[in-house]
C-alpha cells in the first residue's frame, strides 16, 4: 500500500485489493519473487498503470520495482509479433517522418504510426 499511496499517489485503499500472493516457489537465499496483486476495479488498475512514470523518481526502496499487466503466453507472443512488425515498418519508412510502435491493452494491442517532430 505504501507503493500505491506514497510513491504513485493514486489513493488506493485496502478495499481495492482483492487478492495479493507470491508467484513461484521459494528459492534458497532469495526473497525476490513476483507478487500478484488482484484489484477490485479496472479504474484502480488504470490509475496505477498511468502513474508508473513516478517510479522513476521514487524513494530508493521502490527503485527496483517493475509493474506489468498479467498477460498469457499467447498475448506475449502476439506482442512480440507486433513489435517485430512495427520495427520492420519503421525500417521500411524511407522518409524518416514516422516511427511505428505497439500500443494498447493486453489482448487489444495494435501497431500505430507516430509522427516524429522535426
Amino acid at each position: 500500500m505504501q507503493l500505491f499511496n506514497m510513491c504513485l499517489q493514486c489513493g488506493a485503499s485496502d478495499e481495492d485489493l482483492v487478492k495479493v500472493f507470491r508467484l513461484g516457489k521459494k528459492q534458497e537465499g532469495g526473497n525476490q519473487r513476483q507478487l500478484m496483486v488482484q484489484l477490485a476495479s479496472y479504474s484502480t488498475e488504470n490509475l496505477i498503470m498511468e502513474s508508473l512514470y513516478k517510479l522513476k523518481h521514487a524513494q530508493l526502496k521502490f527503485k527496483g520495482i517493475v509493474i506489468n499487466h498479467d498477460v498469457t503466453q499467447n498475448e506475449r507472443e502476439e506482442c512480440k509479433k507486433l513489435a517485430a512488425e512495427a520495427k520492420s515498418q519503421t525500417d521500411q519508412d524511407t522518409s524518416g517522418e514516422y516511427m511505428y510502435r505497439v500500443r494498447g491493452k493486453p489482448g487489444q494491442m495494435r501497431v500505430v504510426r507516430i509522427i516524429l517532430r522535426q
